[in-house]
């Protein structure tokens, strides 16, 4: 062995240095910085010694704290909802416009509240829109909730996520952050403003980090996928403070259902001077891009499906493509629930898309089981669940004849006042009472309701509800003549 070569570790405490020269540099917490230095043509080394490394503990801390899967770019959102080309364009160019602070009616917001029916697509515009950021060198910090994932289901992992994006994005904010994880190893067991001043907005502060961002885009997606309500509450007021109080060109965009605690938190007088709220509605005409996405898709499965030689010239017709737009209602889930359920490789399109349209499914299908289990899982959250069916029971059987108003049902079901409001609260996302009447905010929603293999323990059976609804409508007619 020549003097050149290096010396061969054989295990943590020991080194064996065969000819060469030998430079030992330790560091730990317990002793000053050593330096020694060995010459030897032929010399054994046993060095006993325990070297820790404070930045290497600060990172495990993190890294474990970390929900992989809340990235909007990790391997399980790969799959998520992505916004069809061409489509959500003015959505799109609306919410940019705030980031860039080209908007003047929403200039003075930092915080934005994009909310709407279930299954309108907000998940689709958020990733859009950290794909338009990062496109412009934006720095983009992402999470996105999901209920059926024990790390993003709450927000124990939430700081430790954006703080893991900031630190592998920004390589000034590193040391900052793991200094901080260092100097109090159970950071993540405090208050979440605590958490977000020293991880998060403490590194946003440096100047190297100031100087090279304009502003930084913290994107929170389906905030109502928390399963405890009271921390959706608590996130909500921690970036209605890191808004108030830190003075950062921090811009929040908060996606969720109409859910009631969130509502109540982005309407009240603290949230109202600093938050925009941007409800997907027939403004930014959801319909129109709807049909695009499903007469693109049709075209791509005519020309590409294994079965298209057998699918007929004019297909769809037009009649078809109303119907599954009229059912969308808006909302993107449906459309894209049809569209999957036609692009089967292994059945007939055209047969497919008449079955769904028709609701006659062959045995054993269910073209519409994640469209199912959102409702299931919104209406699961439902308190008195029983008289809210009946209320619903009512409504579609009384829609072919008469639309009643809110206080005419109230005073059929003998209603205390409010009461029908708080009743319908956890179902802002599917049934609207804003106007006075009880709105299904899906056309395909009675569909559900009275499909028992769909519904199920939500199933609208006649035989339990009719009769009590009966009984209400003869106990309302007598109270009116006085009998």
């Amino acid at each position: 062995m020549n003097d050149n070569q290096t010396a061969s570790i054989i295990s943590a405490d020991q080194l064996i240095i065969n000819g060469g020269q030998f430079i030992q540099n330790i560091t730990d917490r317990s002793s000053n910085h050593v330096h020694s230095t060995l010459r030897s043509k032929s010399v054994r080394v046993v060095v006993r010694t325990q070297v820790t490394s404070s930045s290497l503990a600060s990172l495990d801390i993190l890294t474990a704290t970390v929900a992989h899967g809340a990235f909007h770019n990790s391997a399980d959102c790969f799959d998520g909802p992505r916004c069809h080309e061409n489509t959500r364009i003015s959505v799109l160019e609306k919410i940019m416009d705030w980031i860039m602070n080209c908007d003047l009616e929403t200039r003075k917001q930092y915080i934005l509240w994009l909310t709407g029916a279930a299954g309108a697509g907000k998940s689709a515009i958020a990733n859009k829109i950290v794909e338009l950021c990062i496109q412009k060198g934006l720095l983009v910090l992402t999470f996105f909730f999901k209920r059926s994932d024990g790390s993003r289901n709450n927000e124990k992992q939430l700081i430790a996520t954006l703080a893991y994006q900031l630190a592998s994005t920004v390589p000034a904010a590193k040391p900052v952050i793991l200094s901080a994880i260092d100097n109090d190893p159970l950071i993540f067991k405090k208050s979440l403003e605590h958490q977000f001043e020293l991880l998060i907005a403490q590194p946003l502060r440096m100047e190297a980090i100031s100087s090279h961002y304009r502003c930084y885009v913290l994107v929170i997606d389906e905030l109502d996928e928390c399963l405890e309500r009271g921390k959706q509450v608590q996130i909500l007021n921690m970036v209605r403070k890191a808004t108030s109080q830190f003075h950062l060109p921090i811009f929040f965009l908060i996606a969720s259902r109409l859910e009631h605690e969130i509502k109540s938190v982005c309407n009240s007088q603290n949230m109202m001077a600093i938050l925009w709220c941007l409800v997907l509605n027939e403004e930014y005409q959801p319909s129109r891009d709807i049909r695009k996405f499903i007469c693109d898709v049709f075209l791509e499965i005519k020309q590409d499906h294994p079965f298209k030689d057998q699918i007929p010239s004019q297909w769809p017709v037009d009649a078809q493509v109303d119907k599954v737009v009229q059912k969308s209602s808006g909302q993107f889930i449906y459309a894209a629930t049809v569209v999957r359920y036609v692009q089967s490789l292994r059945h007939l399109p055209h047969q497919r898309l008449h079955s769904a349209i028709e609701l006659t499914p062959p045995m054993g299908e269910l073209p519409f089981a994640e469209l199912d289990s959102l409702y299931r899982t919104i209406l699961f959250s439902v308190g008195k669940i029983e008289k809210v069916l009946s209320v619903i029971e009512f409504c579609v059987t009384t829609s072919q004849y008469a639309r009643l108003p809110i206080s005419s049902i109230a005073h059929i079901f003998a209603f205390d006042n409010g009461e029908l409001e708080i009743l319908f609260c956890d179902l802002g996302s599917l049934i609207s009472l804003s106007t006075g009447y009880v709105e299904f905010l899906h056309a395909s929603l009675p569909d559900f309701f009275l499909d028992p293999t769909r519904s199920q323990q939500y199933f609208l059976d006649s035989a339990i509800y009719k009769p009590i609804i009966l009984s209400r409508i003869i106990y309302t007619l007598r109270s009116l003549s006085g009998t």
